[in-house]
Protein backbone atom coordinates (compact mmCIF):
# COMPACT_ATOMS: atom_id res chain seq x y z
CA UNK A 1 0.00 0.00 0.00
CA UNK A 2 1.74 3.27 -1.37
CA UNK A 3 1.82 5.49 1.67
CA UNK A 4 0.72 9.54 1.18
CA UNK A 5 1.85 12.51 3.29
CA UNK A 6 1.13 15.84 1.99
CA UNK A 7 1.14 18.99 3.59
CA UNK A 8 -0.38 22.45 2.92
CA UNK A 9 -0.03 25.92 4.37
CA UNK A 10 -2.95 27.74 4.72
CA UNK A 11 -3.22 31.41 5.15
CA UNK A 12 -5.89 31.45 8.24
CA UNK A 13 -5.85 30.65 11.82
CA UNK A 14 -5.86 26.71 13.21
CA UNK A 15 -9.14 27.07 15.39
CA UNK A 16 -11.60 28.60 12.66
CA UNK A 17 -9.52 25.90 9.80
CA UNK A 18 -10.45 23.15 11.59
CA UNK A 19 -14.00 23.99 12.05
CA UNK A 20 -14.04 24.61 8.36
CA UNK A 21 -12.11 21.51 7.60
CA UNK A 22 -14.90 19.17 9.56
CA UNK A 23 -18.04 21.51 8.10
CA UNK A 24 -16.20 20.80 4.37
CA UNK A 25 -15.75 17.04 4.88
CA UNK A 26 -18.99 16.21 6.43
CA UNK A 27 -20.65 17.98 3.40
CA UNK A 28 -18.37 16.49 0.64
CA UNK A 29 -19.67 12.73 3.35
CA UNK A 30 -23.32 13.81 2.84
CA UNK A 31 -23.20 15.31 -0.97
CA UNK A 32 -24.56 18.39 0.49
CA UNK A 33 -25.15 21.41 -1.50
CA UNK A 34 -21.89 22.41 -3.75
CA UNK A 35 -20.37 19.28 -2.24
CA UNK A 36 -22.75 17.32 -4.40
CA UNK A 37 -21.02 14.63 -6.97
CA UNK A 38 -17.12 15.79 -5.20
CA UNK A 39 -14.89 13.76 -7.22
CA UNK A 40 -10.82 13.29 -7.73
CA UNK A 41 -9.38 15.05 -10.34
CA UNK A 42 -6.29 14.66 -12.87
CA UNK A 43 -5.46 16.03 -15.85
CA UNK A 44 -5.11 14.07 -19.08
CA UNK A 45 -1.29 15.35 -18.96
CA UNK A 46 -1.09 13.59 -16.01
CA UNK A 47 -2.16 10.36 -17.80
CA UNK A 48 0.49 10.94 -20.39
CA UNK A 49 -2.18 12.49 -22.68
CA UNK A 50 -2.95 15.57 -24.63
CA UNK A 51 -3.20 18.23 -22.07
CA UNK A 52 -7.11 19.29 -22.61
CA UNK A 53 -9.11 18.51 -20.07
CA UNK A 54 -9.10 16.63 -17.02
CA UNK A 55 -10.29 13.14 -15.86
CA UNK A 56 -12.60 13.15 -12.21
CA UNK A 57 -13.90 10.23 -10.35
CA UNK A 58 -16.91 11.20 -7.98
CA UNK A 59 -15.67 9.47 -4.10
CA UNK A 60 -17.95 7.74 -1.18
CA UNK A 61 -16.07 9.78 0.94
CA UNK A 62 -16.76 8.66 5.45
CA UNK A 63 -15.63 11.44 7.68
CA UNK A 64 -15.49 11.03 11.64
CA UNK A 65 -13.88 13.45 14.13
CA UNK A 66 -10.22 11.75 15.64
CA UNK A 67 -10.33 11.23 18.76
CA UNK A 68 -7.13 12.45 20.45
CA UNK A 69 -6.38 15.46 18.11
CA UNK A 70 -8.41 18.47 17.93
CA UNK A 71 -8.76 19.67 14.06
CA UNK A 72 -8.31 16.04 13.21
CA UNK A 73 -10.51 13.55 11.06
CA UNK A 74 -10.22 9.95 10.13
CA UNK A 75 -11.42 10.20 6.14
CA UNK A 76 -11.78 7.33 3.73
CA UNK A 77 -13.11 6.78 0.51
CA UNK A 78 -13.59 4.85 -2.50
CA UNK A 79 -14.88 5.67 -6.20
CA UNK A 80 -18.79 5.87 -6.48
CA UNK A 81 -18.58 4.08 -9.49
CA UNK A 82 -16.54 0.73 -9.66
CA UNK A 83 -15.13 0.83 -6.29
CA UNK A 84 -13.39 -2.19 -6.96
CA UNK A 85 -11.53 -0.10 -10.54
CA UNK A 86 -9.80 2.64 -8.58
CA UNK A 87 -7.72 3.18 -5.81
CA UNK A 88 -9.24 3.02 -2.37
CA UNK A 89 -7.45 5.45 0.82
CA UNK A 90 -7.47 5.54 4.05
CA UNK A 91 -6.12 8.11 6.54
CA UNK A 92 -6.40 11.63 8.52
CA UNK A 93 -6.45 15.23 7.15
CA UNK A 94 -5.92 17.51 10.20
CA UNK A 95 -4.89 21.59 10.79
CA UNK A 96 -2.27 22.74 13.44
CA UNK A 97 -1.33 25.70 14.34
CA UNK A 98 1.97 27.48 12.39
CA UNK A 99 3.61 30.68 12.40
CA UNK A 100 1.04 33.94 13.27
CA UNK A 101 -1.90 33.86 11.31
CA UNK A 102 -1.11 30.42 9.38
CA UNK A 103 -1.80 26.64 9.90
CA UNK A 104 -0.95 23.39 8.30
CA UNK A 105 -3.33 21.25 6.38
CA UNK A 106 -1.77 17.27 6.75
CA UNK A 107 -3.04 14.36 5.09
CA UNK A 108 -1.64 11.46 5.87
CA UNK A 109 -2.83 7.56 5.06
CA UNK A 110 -1.98 5.09 2.36
CA UNK A 111 -4.02 3.82 -0.76
CA UNK A 112 -4.67 0.75 -1.50
CA UNK A 113 -4.58 -0.34 -5.72
CA UNK A 114 -7.53 -2.38 -7.03
CA UNK A 115 -6.87 -5.60 -8.63
CA UNK A 116 -3.88 -7.19 -6.28
CA UNK A 117 -0.74 -7.61 -8.70
CA UNK A 118 -2.23 -6.44 -11.71
CA UNK A 119 -3.45 -2.90 -10.07
CA UNK A 120 0.07 -2.17 -9.16
CA UNK A 121 1.93 -3.80 -12.56
CA UNK A 122 -0.88 -1.20 -14.44
CA UNK A 123 0.08 1.89 -11.76
CA UNK A 124 4.04 1.22 -12.42
CA UNK A 125 3.88 0.97 -16.33
CA UNK A 126 0.63 3.28 -17.39
CA UNK A 127 -0.19 6.04 -14.89
CA UNK A 128 2.42 6.44 -12.36
CA UNK A 129 1.89 8.64 -9.97
CA UNK A 130 -2.25 9.67 -10.74
CA UNK A 131 -3.67 8.22 -7.11
CA UNK A 132 -1.04 10.73 -5.86
CA UNK A 133 -1.46 13.49 -8.03
CA UNK A 134 -5.23 13.00 -7.32
CA UNK A 135 -4.55 13.31 -3.90
CA UNK A 136 -2.96 16.22 -4.42
CA UNK A 137 -5.78 17.86 -6.24
CA UNK A 138 -7.55 17.04 -3.20
CA UNK A 139 -5.96 18.22 -0.26
CA UNK A 140 -5.22 21.55 -2.53
CA UNK A 141 -8.73 21.92 -3.38
CA UNK A 142 -9.74 21.24 0.57
CA UNK A 143 -7.70 24.11 1.30
CA UNK A 144 -8.40 26.57 -1.01
CA UNK A 145 -12.21 26.17 0.30
CA UNK A 146 -11.35 26.29 3.66
CA UNK A 147 -9.46 29.26 3.49
CA UNK A 148 -12.73 30.69 1.46
CA UNK A 149 -14.88 29.45 4.53
CA UNK A 150 -12.43 31.39 6.92
CA UNK A 151 -12.12 34.44 4.98
CA UNK A 152 -16.37 34.34 4.17
CA UNK A 153 -16.92 34.14 7.58
CA UNK A 154 -13.90 36.91 9.18
CA UNK A 155 -15.68 39.53 6.54
CA UNK A 156 -19.17 38.48 7.73
CA UNK A 157 -18.15 38.77 11.32
CA UNK A 158 -16.67 42.38 10.85
CA UNK A 159 -19.48 43.55 8.42
CA UNK A 160 -21.96 42.32 11.46
CA UNK A 161 -19.32 44.24 14.11
CA UNK A 162 -19.72 47.56 11.69
CA UNK A 163 -23.34 47.66 11.34
CA UNK A 164 -24.23 46.78 15.16
CA UNK A 165 -21.86 49.59 16.24
CA UNK A 166 -22.85 52.13 13.92
CA UNK A 167 -24.62 55.13 15.01
CA UNK A 168 -27.98 55.50 14.18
Amino acid sequence: MPEVRLTRTLRVPADPAGDAIGELLTAIAHQEGPWRGFALHVSLGDLHLPDVGYVAVPIDLTVERHREQPHAFEISFVSANLPAAFPAYKGTIAVEEAGLGECTLHLRGAYELPMQLFGRLLDAAFTPGVAERSLENFIDEIGAACEARVNQREAEFIRYRFYARAPR
